[in-house]
């Protein structure tokens, strides 16, 4: 079986994550696609990020009515930073090795991972599908997309092999020009946030008082 896994810190999720998971579940012929809510990301600041019981249950609420999405609290549960070798490691040993694992990324992520921690064990671990309009970078900007032949940069310590499979495993979407940033800034400035969140995410957010005005 193949499964999708996408990180992040899902602050809030919007329809950019699910609509970029969608297109990877269908192009790539996956299982399911596995949400997985960082606890403490080792990349971002956490000033503006909210507890990740509530993003959790955001995720939950937005993939509630698609029977092929998943949300799992691994690295809610697990103390200290959220590293991607860690998360992989784990999810590996609950599959078992008869599942194989696509870590879905954006542009910018697969730029910088040659910085990441223990590289060369987690491109062994899984496959790397890089997603042109992912909304998950980290400055709330929209990652760039290659064009096609171009290749990523960042990618230099991985081998031939790996490097051919993440060229023919990337998906190109259409541009979502969706963050989580501008959502949260709507929110703080009193603008409305109708269309960029499903609606359930929204009353979510309404009831709890999230992303209030400082």
């Amino acid at each position: 079986m193949n499964i999708g896994i996408l990180g992040g810190s899902f602050n809030p999720i919007h329809i950019g994550h699910l609509i970029a998971a969608e297109e990877v579940y269908q192009q790539r012929a996956l299982a399911k696609v596995l949400f997985v809510p960082t606890g403490i990301s080792p990349h971002k600041e956490s000033g503006d990020l909210i507890p990740s019981f509530h993003r959790y249950q955001m995720v939950k609420e937005a993939i509630s009515d698609n029977e092929h999405f998943e949300v799992s609290d691994l690295e809610i549960k697990r103390s200290g930073k959220s590293y991607t070798i860690d998360t992989i490691g784990m999810l590996k040993e609950q599959y078992g090795e008869k599942h194989h694992l696509f870590l879905i990324i954006g542009t910018d992520m697969i730029n910088e991972i040659s910085t990441w921690k223990d590289i060369d064990t987690l491109s062994a671990l899984c496959h790397f599908v890089v997603v042109n309009r992912l909304p998950v970078s980290r400055n709330g900007c929209p990652p760039e997309s290659p064009s096609s032949g171009e290749g990523f940069r960042g990618t230099e310590s991985l081998s031939e092999k790996k490097k051919a499979e993440i060229e023919r495993l990337k998906v190109i979407i259409p541009p979502i020009g969706i963050s989580s940033t501008e959502i949260r800034e709507r929110l703080k400035s009193g603008r409305s946030i109708r269309y960029m969140v499903p609606r359930c995410v929204e009353n979510y957010i309404r009831e709890h008082n999230l992303y209030k005005r400082q």
